[in-house]
């Protein structure tokens, strides 16, 4: 029994460890823009891209995880395609140089042919999700939801930086505090993602 209760401790020990890696590689990115690139966290930056790795990664692991669990994809197809638009928002500037603005309708597009099972099915979707809300991860991927879409975007406002810095350096400071929140959402989003990848892998073994 207490070889039991240490090997789960030392599980979500060895789980905060790992997840640690998130903020950590959020601030080196950070880091690498500000101090060795000397950028100020633009469209093409260090953050930038692994920002989109990462979305990308999220996307695929739950497009992988629908086809592979039944039980659960309507679920992971309508994840996998919230972050399919994040990302296609994410590489507005890759579209800008077909059309300024045009992300938006291939984002549109993406996301109503998400839609379109999920809804046709929306008893099952729903008990899908309600499955979904009682996983570990859940809590976790809410958090790096609210931090990317709500607290990113508040934090970076111009008017709060005008406010804070009046030297200069608003748009450096503005652009490594937006982004570097955003991105630490997204490694949130992706923790969450692969400890509910395991856990399904867990449940179909067992």
């Amino acid at each position: 029994m207490i070889h039991v209760v240490v090997m789960s401790l030392f599980k979500h020990f060895l789980f905060f460890v790992v997840a640690c890696f998130g903020p950590v590689l959020t601030v080196f990115c950070l880091w690498l823009d500000l101090n060795f690139f000397r950028d100020t966290v633009t469209e093409i930056s260090v953050t930038e891209i692994v920002q989109e790795l990462v979305l990308a990664a999220v996307m695929v692991i739950h497009f992988v995880l629908a086809k592979k669990y039944v039980p659960l994809r309507l679920c992971n197809i309508l994840i996998g395609g919230l972050f399919l638009a994040m990302l296609i928002r994410e590489l507005d500037a890759v579209f800008d140089t077909i059309s300024h603005g045009c992300w938006v309708w291939f984002a549109l597009t993406t996301s109503v042919i998400a839609l379109i099972w999920p809804v046709a099915k929306w008893k099952t979707t729903v008990a899908q999700l309600e499955q979904y809300a009682q996983t570990p991860g859940y809590g976790m991927m809410l958090a790096g939801l609210m931090t990317i879409l709500v607290f990113s975007r508040l934090l970076g406002m111009g008017e709060l930086w005008n406010f804070i810095l009046q030297d200069g350096c608003v748009r450096a400071a503005k652009n490594a505090v937006e982004e570097g929140c955003e991105m630490y959402g997204y490694m949130l989003c992706l923790t969450a993602t692969l400890g509910y990848s395991f856990q399904l892998r867990r449940i179909a073994a067992a």
